[in-house]
């Protein structure tokens, strides 16, 4: 296994609509509507998805958000992050939260943040594993 990571490409946009419906359970989300949301991702500048390959196959994804609020200069926070179940339990995940820092360093960003479904325990385990604690609840609203 030879995996590398890189920034997502149009052509990794596929693969990605797989992951979000296969690995994270988004199996009602259109292609045409993902891919239409990535093309606007790509072209902010606050946005930022890569993608972890193997031999060029793309086997895992994250993506990213960067943004200033009033209580901080600004966090990184992720987005989405899914790792093909062949792939799970090689370090890929891991390395996608590394390459997640370094994007946050290199934008002069300390603080990385996200949410997870409070029903993903294991991904709970997995973000705590990696030095990720728990602060907060989030609240959503559909209007």
């Amino acid at each position: 296994m030879q995996i590398s990571i890189r920034e997502a490409q149009k052509s990794d946009y596929l693969a990605i609509s797989n992951l979000v419906k296969n690995e994270l359970g988004y199996n009602d989300i259109n292609f045409d509507t993902l891919f239409a949301r990535l093309e606007k991702m790509e072209l902010s500048d606050n946005h930022a998805t890569f993608v972890a390959t193997d031999n060029e196959q793309v086997v895992g994804f994250i993506g990213l958000l960067k943004y200033i609020t009033y209580e901080v200069d600004g966090y990184v926070r992720i987005l989405t992050m899914a790792v093909s179940r062949r792939y799970q339990s090689n370090g890929i995940g891991s390395e996608l939260l590394i390459h997640a820092e370094q994007y946050a360093r290199n934008n002069n960003i300390a603080t990385i943040m996200l949410t997870s479904n409070e029903k993903r325990l294991q991904t709970h385990k997995f973000y705590e594993q990696n030095g990720y604690v728990k602060k907060s609840y989030g609240f959503f609203k559909n209007i």
